[in-house]
């Protein structure tokens, strides 16, 4: 009997033993929740977007996420606008050393031409008191108004190169210089400018704009004097002189005349110019001059068929206006000139330095005016009625 009971006690667990057997087994079903519970959060970080993570806890480290993310945006747009101006400069740069070789080349050409003439070593000429002086202003103004009354002539031969040819088709502006050899030029070459663009406006906002940056605004806003000899509303003949030009310290006088010729829908602004440089950026000048005679014609573009366009169509079809410029100038070297390389290589450089100034003053001031003469021509009233 005894015996039997002992055996029973032996069989029988300590109640110690089987508590710590439920405490361990309710950890181990805990630890299974919490790492099923982690096994489902990995699994939900993998295709939960951002926009769909706001548990607690992670709110603030979005907010901070979203306010680097702005920062860094930010400095994203000011890199790419600093290596966009970097870009444009580089190519600037690249464009006036180009420019600056090929004008350097061709004067040494032209120099060594000079060379083969029997004369050329002899002392140049220096007018006497009794010398016949050089043209009067009222000859000057005549051989300009002689050129323009005819410059319209040549506008065929003048735009009918390949650099003109798509004339009709929407493209940016180019507005470009280059160094041509000119056996008329005093120095053996001249300097070219051209220009071929389409414009988003109608043709007489066009030549409104331009007649008007030409005569009236452009000798406001560029801070020179001038004088009219005559004014009327397609001739314009003037002296001026010019004391200061963006970054550029200049002394200069000269004499222009602008002439606007209409021939249909096709305007055409010509014009002949002599300037005389005084002092350009601390150089003296004396016995050079510059002679420039430029174009620009205007014509209008119908973008889209007229007969495409239908009733619901209240502002018809659109117009715009093809632009093409060019400009040639050259330098006069008087007899009594004193110091020739040093006076052209200064005004060379003038000119090569100060192209993308003048593009960068002459663009927004003739941008401002095509919105304001578009505003006067059409304005917005009619374009808002039904």
């Amino acid at each position: 009997m005894q015996q039997e009971t002992s055996t029973q006690l032996a069989g029988k667990p300590k109640k110690k033993r089987i508590r710590r057997q439920k405490l361990e087994l309710e950890y181990l079903r805990e630890l299974v929740v919490k790492l099923e519970n982690k096994m489902t959060q990995l699994k939900d970080s993998h295709t939960e977007t951002p926009q769909t993570k706001f548990k607690p806890g992670l709110e603030a480290d979005a907010k901070i996420c979203l306010v680097w993310k702005d920062i860094a945006q930010r400095q994203q747009k000011e890199r790419e606008r600093v290596e966009d101006k970097n870009k444009k400069l580089r190519v600037s740069l690249e464009g006036q050393l180009q420019l600056a070789t090929k004008l350097q080349n061709l004067l040494r050409k032209h120099l060594r031409e000079n060379d083969m003439e029997p004369l050329v070593n002899a002392k140049r000429f220096k007018p006497q008191p009794t010398t016949a002086l050089g043209p009067t202003d009222d000859e000057i103004f005549a051989d300009q108004l002689q050129h323009v009354e005819r410059a319209h002539l040549e506008v065929d031969d003048l735009f009918g190169g390949p650099d003109f040819i798509n004339r009709g088709e929407l493209s940016s502006a180019m507005h470009e210089m280059h160094v041509m050899s000119d056996p008329n030029s005093d120095t053996g070459v001249a300097f070219i400018t051209t220009a071929n663009s389409t414009l988003p406006f109608d043709v007489k906002v066009a030549e409104k704009a331009f007649w008007r940056a030409i005569t009236e605004e452009g000798p406001l806003k560029v801070g020179y004097v001038h004088d009219d000899k005559v004014f009327t509303e397609n001739l314009v003949a003037r002296s001026f002189s010019l004391r200061s030009f963006g970054a550029f310290q200049t002394n200069v006088r000269g004499k222009q005349t602008h002439r606007k010729f209409v021939d249909g829908s096709c305007i055409m602004v010509m014009w002949k110019s002599m300037v005389e440089p005084v002092e350009i950026n601390g150089t003296k000048f004396r016995g050079l001059r510059c002679i420039q005679t430029g174009w620009i014609v205007l014509r209008g573009v119908n973008l889209a068929d007229a007969s495409t366009f239908t009733e619901a169509d209240t502002l018809g079809p659109m117009m715009s206006a093809s632009l093409q410029s060019y400009s040639k100038m050259t330098l006069e070297l008087q007899d009594d000139i004193v110091d020739q390389e040093l006076q052209v290589g200064a005004l060379t450089d003038f000119v090569v330095n100060s192209h993308c100034t003048i593009k960068e003053l002459t663009g927004k001031m003739i941008k401002d005016l095509l919105l304001e003469e578009d505003w006067n021509l059409n304005g917005w009233i009619d374009n808002l009625s039904p």
